[in-house]
C-alpha cells in the first residue's frame, strides 16, 4: 500500500510541482521509524523515481497548430447533440484529442447517427483551438478535463477527407457496448432504460439532470457506477451457473480471468470498474496458482497497474473515490469484524466510506449528502439483492426468452416505479445537503488529520461519542471558514451574453444576487437544436454559489425581465433558498417572468416591486435604487438600477439602461456626488448605453462589461470602448477575463479575474 501511495504522489508531482515529492520523503521517514526492511525502502525510492520520470515523459503536450490533417477514431462515448459531434478521439500516433465537428446538413447528421463510430477511422482537416478560460473557479474547466483524460488539446474538425473502416479487435469490442445499449433501448420499458444502461453498461447519459440531482442529494450516485458490487455479483452468478453445469473450477476461473477485462471495456472502463475487475482477476489468479497475497496488497497492485497504463487517471474523481473507499474498508477490517449484526455492519461500512471520502467529495463537488448515512442502509441492500440482479436477469431474458422477460417486467416495473416515487419523496425533505463550499488546503489537511484520528481512536476501543469531535471540529472549521472573510466581494459572473452579479458582504452578513443570466432562443427548434439545453443557472451561477459555500440568498434582484438577465432565475430559486425577490414596477406580468413568479409563489418567496428612491442599509454599506424613474415598464430603460456605497468605493449596477434612462438619471442626480464608482456598463457595452454625458458625470474609476465571447451583437461596441478611453476609464470584459471579482477592504480595493 505504501508503494501505491508513493507512486500516486510521484504522478501528482510530475503533473504539478516537483515539491510534492517531499511527501514521499515524509513517507520514507515514517517507514524508517517503523523499522521497515531497507530493501523495501529502496524499492519504494526506485519506484517513486521511475514513476515520476515516466509520468513526465508521458505528459501530453497541448498542441496549438493552425491547420493540420489528422487520422482520428472517436471513442464510443462521443456525443451527437444538435449540430455538433464532440468527444475524445485517438489519433493514428496514439495521442488523445478532444475532437469537435459541426454537421453541414441534417442528412449528414443522420448518416453519422447510423455509423458505428468506434470502428471508423477518419482522416480530417482542422486546427487546434485555444483552451477556453473557465467562467469561474468552480465551473467546468476544459484544461483540467483534458488533463484528466490525457488529451493533447481541442481539435476543431473543419473537413472530413476520407473514412475507413477499422477492424481492430478493441474497436469491435467497443461496438458491442453500443449494441447492448441498443438492445436495452429496444426491449426494456422506457421508464427502466436509464437505470438499466447505468447498471449494466455504465452509461449514465440517459439520466435526466433532475434524476441525477436527486441521487446526489441522497448520496446514492455510487450505486449507478459499476464497481465491486456489480463485478462481484456478475462473477458469482457466472461462477455458480458454470459450476452447476459441471464445468471444472479451474476452467471457470481461467474463463473469468479472460472475460472480466473484456467486461470492463464493455462497461465503459471507468476507474471503479477496472479497480474491481483487476482485484477480482488477481484473486482468481491467486486461487488458480495457489499463491497467497493480502487483499490490500492486491488493491495496491491494481492501482499501480492502472497508473502505469494511464498516469493521468489519478486526477479523475472516480479513481480517487473508488480506491480511497476500498482502502478505507480494508484498513478498517478490525472495526468491521467486531459485529455480527448485518444492520450494524451496513451502517459501519457506510460510515467508514462516507467519512473517508468527504474531503475529496468537498474538493470536487463542494457539497455532501448528510442523509446518505441512513439512506444507504436501505438502498445498498435494495440494489445489491433486488434491483441489480433483476436487471442482469432481464438483460439475459430479453435476449433469449422475451415472453418470460415480459412477465417479469409486468411485476418489476410497478415495483421500480414505487421505489422511484419513494425516492422522490425522501429527496424533497429539506436540509439534506451540507454545502460548505470548496475547502482550502488547510481545511482539507485538518479534515484528513481528524479522520485518521477518529479511526485510530475508534479502533482502539473508544466510544463513538468520544471519537466524534475528531470529525465534527474539522467540519465546523471548514463550515465557518467563509464566514471569517472580512472583505466585501462583488463578483461579475461570466454567464456569456448576459448579466449576473453576486454581492457578498463581510463575514457573510448578507448575500445579494443581481440577475442570473439565461439562454436566449433564436428561431424555431430544428435538427440543429441541442436536446440537452445548456442551463446557465444550474451550470454556472449555482456552482459559483455552492463553490463559495452560499446556500441562502437574502435578495434576488431582477433588473428587468429579459431572458439574458433572468432566464435562469427559476433555476437559482429551485437550487438555493431565496428570502426575497426585487423587480422593477409592473414587470411581473411579462411573459418571461411566468415561471419565476409561479415557483416563487409555490415557495412563498415575496416578490416586491422597487424603483428610484427605495433602498436599505446594512451596517456601513448602503443600497439605493436609482432607477427606474417611472412606474411604466418599457423594457431596457425600466431596468432596476442599484447604487451601492461602501466606505472606500461605490458601485453602480445599471442593468440594460440605455440613453433615455441615463438622461433621466442625469436629470435627477445632476448634483449628486457618487464618489469613486465602479460602473457595470449598461446593456453589455452596447452603443445605446454608456453615453458620453453619463460617463462624464460619473467619472468611474473602472468599468466592467458583461458580454459573451464571439457574441452575435459584437458587444462591447467600439464606440463605447472609445468613450471609456476618452475619459480615462479602464474597462474589463468578462468575455476576455472570465468572472471578475472586486475585493473591497476598509482602506482600498483590488480586482481578480478567472483568467
Amino acid at each position: 500500500m505504501y508503494l501505491a501511495i508513493a507512486v500516486t504522489v510521484s504522478v501528482f508531482a510530475a503533473y504539478g510541482t516537483a515539491l510534492l515529492l517531499l511527501l514521499n520523503v515524509v513517507l520514507l521517514l515514517f517507514l524508517l521509524l517503523r523499522k521497515t526492511n531497507l530493501s523495501i525502502l529502496f524499492f519504494i525510492v526506485l519506484s517513486s523515481i521511475f514513476f515520476y520520470i515516466y509520468s513526465v515523459i508521458s505528459l501530453p503536450v497541448l498542441l496549438e497548430e493552425d491547420e493540420t490533417e489528422l487520422s482520428i477514431t472517436w471513442s464510443e462515448d462521443v456525443k451527437i447533440d444538435g449540430q455538433s459531434l464532440k468527444g475524445f478521439a485517438k489519433t493514428s500516433t496514439g495521442e488523445t484529442v478532444y475532437a469537435m465537428y459541426r454537421f453541414s446538413s441534417q442528412e449528414e447528421k443522420i448518416q453519422f447517427l447510423a455509423l458505428d463510430l468506434p470502428i471508423w477511422q477518419f482522416t480530417v482537416k482542422g486546427s487546434f483551438q485555444p483552451i477556453a478560460i473557465p467562467s469561474h473557479a468552480y465551473a467546468f474547466q476544459m484544461e483540467k478535463y483534458l488533463r484528466m483524460y490525457g488529451a493533447s488539446g481541442v481539435f476543431q474538425v473543419e473537413k472530413i477527407i476520407v473514412a475507413n473502416e477499422n477492424r481492430r479487435f478493441l474497436s469491435r469490442l467497443l461496438l458491442k457496448r453500443k449494441h447492448v445499449k441498443a438492445h436495452i433501448t429496444k426491449t426494456f420499458p422506457e421508464e427502466l432504460i436509464p437505470e438499466a444502461e447505468a447498471l449494466l453498461i455504465g452509461d449514465r447519459s440517459g439520466m435526466s439532470e433532475e434524476m441525477s440531482a436527486m441521487y446526489r442529494k441522497l448520496g446514492i450516485t455510487h450505486l449507478f457506477a459499476i464497481s465491486g458490487l456489480h463485478v462481484g455479483l456478475l462473477t458469482w452468478m457466472i461462477r455458480e451457473v458454470l459450476l452447476r453445469l459441471t464445468v471444472r473450477r479451474e476452467t471457470v476461473d481461467v474463463c473469468l480471468i479472460f472475460f472480466l477485462p473484456l467486461y470492463a471495456i464493455l462497461a465503459g472502463g471507468a476507474p471503479s470498474v477496472w479497480r474491481a475487475v483487476l482485484v477480482t482477476v488477481l484473486i482468481l489468479v491467486m486461487m488458480y496458482s495457489r499463491i497467497s497475497i493480502r487483499v490490500d496488497h492486491l488493491l495496491a497492485l491494481s492501482a499501480i497497474a492502472f497508473i502505469l497504463m494511464k498516469p493521468y487517471i489519478v486526477f479523475q474523481p472516480g479513481f480517487q473515490l473508488s480506491y480511497l473507499a476500498a482502502f478505507s474498508l480494508i484498513l478498517s477490517m478490525k472495526i468491521l469484524s467486531r459485529t455480527s449484526s448485518k444492520i450494524k455492519l451496513s451502517f459501519l461500512v457506510t460510515m467508514i466510506t462516507q467519512l473517508a471520502l468527504y474531503p475529496v467529495l468537498l474538493l470536487h463537488f463542494y457539497e455532501l449528502s448528510l442523509s446518505s448515512f441512513i439512506v444507504n442502509l436501505v438502498y445498498v441492500p435494495l440494489y445489491a439483492m433486488i434491483i441489480l440482479p433483476i436487471n442482469l436477469i432481464l438483460l439475459v431474458l430479453t435476449a433469449i426468452a422475451m415472453p418470460i422477460a415480459e412477465i417479469l417486467f409486468f411485476f418489476y416495473t410497478p415495483f421500480r416505479l414505487f421505489v422511484h416515487e419513494m425516492t422522490m419523496m425522501i429527496s424533497e425533505i429539506p436540509f439534506q445537503l451540507w454545502v460548505p463550499g470548496k475547502p482550502s488546503v488547510f481545511g482539507i489537511l485538518v479534515a484528513v488529520i481528524g479522520i485518521l484520528a477518529f479511526f485510530v481512536m475508534y479502533e482502539c476501543g473508544k466510544s463513538l461519542i468520544v471519537c466524534l469531535p475528531c470529525i465534527l471540529l474539522p467540519a465546523l472549521l471548514i463550515h465557518i471558514e467563509p464566514y471569517t472573510e472580512g472583505d466585501l466581494r462583488v463578483t461579475y459572473v461570466d454567464v456569456g451574453q448576459g448579466d449576473s452579479i453576486v454581492i457578498e458582504l463581510p463575514f457573510r452578513r448578507a448575500i445579494y444576487v443581481i440577475d442570473t443570466g439565461g439562454t436566449v432562443p433564436f428561431g424555431e427548434t430544428d435538427w440543429k437544436t441541442p436536446e440537452r439545453k445548456f442551463e446557465v443557472g444550474r451550470q454556472i451561477v449555482v456552482p459559483y454559489l455552492k463553490g463559495r459555500g452560499i446556500t441562502k440568498v437574502d435578495t434576488l434582484i431582477i433588473s428587468h425581465p429579459h431572458l439574458d438577465h433572468m432566464g435562469s432565475a427559476h433555476e437559482l430559486v429551485e437550487e438555493v433558498r431565496v428570502k426575497e425577490i426585487h423587480i422593477s414596477p409592473n414587470s411581473a406580468v411579462a411573459d418571461e417572468m411566468e415561471k419565476l413568479v409561479r415557483i416563487a409563489k409555490e415557495q412563498k418567496i415575496p416578490i416586491v416591486e422597487k424603483k428610484d428612491g427605495d433602498g436599505w442599509q446594512e451596517k456601513d454599506v448602503g443600497f439605493y435604487y436609482v432607477g427606474p424613474q417611472s412606474d411604466q415598464y418599457v423594457g431596457n430603460d425600466s431596468s432596476l438600477a442599484l447604487y451601492m456605497k461602501t466606505k472606500s468605493v461605490s458601485f453602480l449596477f445599471t442593468g440594460d439602461m440605455e440613453e433615455a434612462a441615463e438622461n433621466e438619471f442625469l436629470s435627477k442626480y445632476r448634483d449628486a456626488d457618487f464618489g469613486e464608482v465602479i460602473l457595470k456598463a449598461g446593456h453589455h457595452g452596447s452603443k445605446t448605453s454608456s453615453t458620453a454625458p453619463f460617463i462624464e458625470k460619473l467619472q468611474p474609476i473602472l468599468a466592467i462589461i458583461q458580454a459573451g465571447r464571439n457574441n452575435r451583437y459584437n458587444h462591447p461596441h467600439q464606440e463605447v470602448l472609445e468613450t471609456f478611453e476618452t475619459y480615462g476609464v479602464p474597462a474589463l470584459v468578462t468575455a476576455e477575463h472570465g468572472s471578475i471579482t472586486v475585493h473591497v477592504q476598509k482602506d482600498g480595493w483590488t480586482v481578480s479575474t478567472a483568467k
